[in-house]
């Protein structure tokens, strides 16, 4: 995430750059890699936590904030001037999923949610409720996400999978 006045849309982009990204997170271990690799020359920043991590970009300290793109969005929706602010389409890694939490060793209960979440994913309710909750404005504030539904989760709902792998999505 960036400043859309920095003209900054991806990782190459960021060569010699500040960027910041919460200490102790997978987002700053990746950029990190990718600036060794790549020798980008980037600046990374480790932040206290995702508000300062924001505020960084929001004051000039840093030009981008890497992040997974969701909470990116949530902290874009909440700020001063959202239009202000852009999420690269370019990522340091492949959508990664997000899981449920099951005790370990139910076989009969991990069959009976995973049933039931892909039953919900594949019905047409999971366009509905992604609408709501991502693309409309929610109670009580009315803040809107504006984060429309991306191609690798219209995949992931068309075939639900357990894989914690990011290529099977």
């Amino acid at each position: 995430m960036s400043k859309v006045d920095s003209n900054i849309r991806s990782i190459a982009e960021l060569k010699g750059k500040t960027i910041v990204s919460p200490a102790g997170s997978t987002n700053i271990k990746q950029a990190l890699e990718f600036n060794s690799r790549l020798n980008l020359g980037m600046t990374i920043v480790p932040a206290q936590d995702q508000g300062e991590a924001f505020l960084m970009v929001e004051i000039g300290r840093a030009v981008a904030f890497v992040q997974d793109d969701i909470v990116l969005a949530g902290l874009i929706a909440i700020a001063k001037d959202p239009k202000a602010y852009v999420i690269s389409e370019d990522a340091f890694s492949k959508p990664e999923p997000y899981g449920i939490m099951l005790r370990k060793d139910d076989a009969a209960f991990k069959a009976v949610a995973d049933a039931a979440t892909s039953a919900l994913y594949k019905s047409p309710e999971s366009a509905a409720l992604y609408a709501k909750w991502f693309t409309q404005p929610i109670p009580p504030k009315g803040v809107n996400l504006n984060i429309p539904m991306s191609p690798a989760m219209k995949r992931a709902f068309e075939n639900p999978t357990d894989s914690p792998d990011p290529a099977a999505y």
